[in-house]
């Protein structure tokens, strides 16, 4: 029998990276291009919706070809994408706008105003995630008052993965795990709501029919075939939320499974098997049917990017670090410190906050400094303050009697053992890394193939068939001793986060006024 390959598109917030998979669950090939965001605003953050399918069709054509594979055995093609992304594009499926992704915040006052709503709560209990600029819903209530001649020429609405996918195919979806950035969502009922977008002002027919994530919802079309290289008519799924495939590929298969995820946006996804309303919190759909997700979302996975841009020793900089990641020695330099890093804490606030605070102006604050404060301190306080962001949401999931079973971490965090030890010690839980049998991790890649593999008939169970591909699991251990020093701690953490709101605001006004 001739080779079968899946393939598996991520679009990331500054890359898309596409991965050929063997139907085996092996990688074969992949590849990844960068591109840069438009912030002609301070709030605001968006792309043109061509480079992503730019940097798509690169991708394709460059594991094409180091794989070395006949683009006729490709059985399916599965994509992800960023959430809470608006794309508005005419009928041939043409961006009439930017993308505005979840990094976008102009949408403040129409976030106020959705809020003032008489129908403020019920759309959030419809939807079960909060009224926040990040969503789609205030985004698109911006684009009809500000660009009211594109609100109403456009087709339809798009998020990121639809988009993507629609320039496969020329269909126009979207998957249920990227539909909770509408708030007319019912999520319960996986369906528009007619009511609620007559409240927010959004016209039904400019939506795209909503499906499930691994249904085929068209084939690769003779022009897609022409621009990435491929063969027409090779199946193509709805795909997902690029968070959510990171998850399943992270090993969480049923309720009780967490991911935590390292990375530039952080955070955590808890697997459950009911809807769960927490207005702190974020809610979507999980890919295992049945099951949602409970997620946190965090932004301070960029502060140890920032210290090494800012306080980067010279020394380190060349020939003495070759084949070195700096964020190893980062790490080694962090475990010099002891646990609680000499009582310096880190609230890393340094693009403002997802959850549980919802704050575009709170800021990082280093808290405890001393003229006895070590580079080692800063280094551990910073990932132990990353740690502590997750851990402030989880606590807020214990209020509402969701316990975490097992906790999986993901994403470039996990090749620190430094940092997964602090994340086992602060949650006081075992923290587990499932890898592949070559000694990878899981993640988005894997998680999007098994999903994929699904949809086209490859795989029978999708929980099955990422267990298949985790054979091994490192397990850091947490030290109770280490906990109960950094229950006192987070207290100390929490407190400070919350009295500094207050100030936050009057600092981003002088700030604003001044600089």
């Amino acid at each position: 029998m001739a080779p079968q390959y899946i393939l598996t598109i991520d679009v990331g917030t500054s890359s898309a990276k596409t991965s050929l998979w063997a139907e085996a669950g092996r990688m074969v090939a992949n590849a990844a291009t960068n591109y840069d965001l438009q912030r002609a605003k301070p709030l605001w953050a968006e792309i043109d919706g061509d480079t992503w399918w730019l940097a798509v069709c690169k991708t394709i054509r460059t594991v094409l070809t180091t794989g070395g594979v006949d683009p006729a055995s490709i059985m399916g093609i599965g994509v992800d994408g960023v959430g809470w992304t608006l794309i508005p594009v005419d009928h041939a499926g043409n961006p009439l706008y930017p993308a505005m992704i979840w990094l976008d915040r102009r949408a403040e006052q129409e976030t106020a105003w959705l809020k003032s709503l008489p129908e403020a709560n019920s759309l959030v209990d419809l939807n079960a995630n909060p009224l926040d600029a990040a969503y789609i819903t205030p985004k698109l209530i911006w684009l009809k008052k500000n660009h009211p001649h594109i609100f109403n020429s456009a087709y339809k609405f798009l998020e990121a993965t639809g988009f993507i996918v629609s320039r496969f195919t020329g269909q126009f979806v979207c998957d249920y795990t990227q539909a909770y950035g509408y708030h007319f969502f019912d999520i319960r009922n996986e369906k528009w709501d007619q009511h609620a977008a007559q409240v927010i002002g959004v016209p039904l027919e400019k939506m795209p029919k909503l499906v499930a994530s691994a249904e085929v919802v068209g084939t690769v079309t003779e022009k897609a075939a022409q621009q990435t290289g491929l063969k027409p008519g090779i199946p193509v799924i709805a795909g997902c939320l690029d968070a959510i495939a990171g998850a399943l590929g992270s090993g969480v298969i049923k309720p009780g499974q967490t991911n935590e995820q390292g990375g530039q946006a952080g955070g955590v996804g808890i697997s459950l098997d009911h809807v769960l309303v927490e207005p702190r919190l974020i809610f979507s759909h999980h890919l295992i049917p049945g099951q949602y997700l409970l997620q946190a979302g965090t932004v301070g996975g960029g502060s140890l990017g920032w210290f090494r841009d800012q306080f980067w020793r010279p020394g380190e900089s060349a020939g003495d670090l070759i084949g070195n990641n700096p964020f190893m020695v980062f790490s080694q330099q962090a475990n010099e410190s002891k646990p609680g890093a000499n009582g310096l804490i880190f609230l890393p606030y340094m693009a403002g906050e997802r959850t549980p605070i919802w704050s575009s102006i709170a800021r990082g604050v280093f808290f405890g400094l001393s003229y006895s404060t070590t580079r080692a301190d800063i280094l551990r306080a910073i990932m132990e303050g990353c740690a502590f962001a997750v851990y402030d949401n989880l606590q807020i999931a214990e209020e509402h009697g969701v316990m975490v079973e097992e906790f999986l971490g993901s994403g470039g965090a996990t090749q620190s053992a430094v940092w997964c030890q602090i994340k086992a010690d602060i949650y006081g839980k075992p923290f587990i890394v499932a890898k592949r049998a070559d000694g990878g991790e899981g993640g988005h890649g894997l998680g999007l193939f098994a999903l994929t593999a699904h949809g086209v008939g490859l795989c029978k169970d999708i929980g099955a068939c990422v267990s298949d591909l985790l054979p091994t699991r490192q397990v850091f251990e947490p030290s109770m001793k280490n906990h109960a020093l950094y229950q006192e701690l987070f207290s100390v953490y929490r407190s400070v986060s919350r009295k500094l709101m207050d100030d936050f605001v009057r600092l981003d006004s002088i700030t604003r006024s001044h600089f």
